[in-house]
């Protein structure tokens, strides 16, 4: 737990936000927690935080079986 200075997440969260996303994503658990945190700390961003792995299944095409 960090105790000085300011928090990984909210130096990461504030970094993302100040280029203005619709969704930032992540590739790994750890920092998808860390982003979802940081982004509910700042209300009203409307941000999502999305795993990568998600958009990528979200862009495949859709089959039938």
């Amino acid at each position: 737990e960090e105790h000085e200075g300011t928090p990984i997440n909210r130096a990461r969260v504030a970094e993302a936000l100040a280029l203005k996303p619709d969704t930032i994503c992540v590739s790994c658990p750890f920092c998808m927690t860390m982003f979802e945190d940081g982004v509910k700390e700042v209300p009203g961003t409307g941000v999502q935080v999305r795993d990568l792995a998600e958009l990528v299944a979200q862009a495949l095409p859709k089959t039938s079986k």
